[in-house]
């Protein structure tokens, strides 16, 4: 029995990102080309199973956001942006590593410890052990929502994916949550420091 062809399976990377504009199976077949590819590139990029799985999802879904912009004429000009665009995600993904990195390290905090005793006794570790009275001060002024957000991204290292299911609200309100709550931080502690 003879199996059925793809009816994209003929057609170039690029081809194809210009059919997904008005066809999105054309996209799927773009998909399944290079997802597992992009993700095996993904995990030599970060050396994490998970960032790699997160980054080819962001990868592709930047990509399906952007196939009206996408202007390659060669037929492998197609891959080179799907790639392109993983590879800004890996530079940023390393980047944060090391801010984040440069924060704990400012902060006076360890690096990240496990939450086997949930987040009770890990706000708990902070306040007793890895904090400078100054920073476990500007901690204890900020709401619970921020100082969970911040332990988990903080101490725990999630992705804002993983801190929102966790708080049950979207990873963009749990970035906030981290961001504000730093901003709040940092605010309290210069003011500490000038008085």
């Amino acid at each position: 029995m003879e199996r059925p062809t793809k009816p994209f399976a003929h057609m170039s990377d690029a081809d194809l990102i210009r059919a997904a504009r008005r066809q999105p199976a054309a996209f799927e077949e773009l998909f399944e080309r290079h997802a597992m590819l992009l993700r095996t590139w993904l995990f030599a990029q970060t050396g994490d199973a998970g960032v790699a799985n997160d980054l080819v999802g962001e990868t592709f879904a930047q990509a399906w956001r952007g196939v009206r912009r996408f202007r390659g004429e060669d037929e492998r000009s197609g891959a080179a942006w799907l790639y392109g665009i993983a590879r800004h995600l890996v530079h940023q993904h390393h980047k944060r590593g090391r801010v984040e990195t440069a924060g704990r390290r400012r902060l006076g905090m360890a690096s990240a410890a496990s939450d086997e005793g949930g987040i009770e006794e890990m706000l708990g570790r902070l306040d007793a052990h890895e904090l400078s009275p100054a920073v476990r001060e500007a901690f204890a002024g900020l709401t619970a929502e921020q100082q969970t957000a911040i332990g988990y991204r903080v101490i725990d290292e999630l992705s804002y994916d993983e801190i929102g299911v966790r708080l049950q609200c979207s990873p963009g309100t749990a970035r906030a949550r981290v961001f504000r709550g730093l901003q709040t931080m940092r605010s309290t502690i210069a003011k500490g420091a000038k008085s």
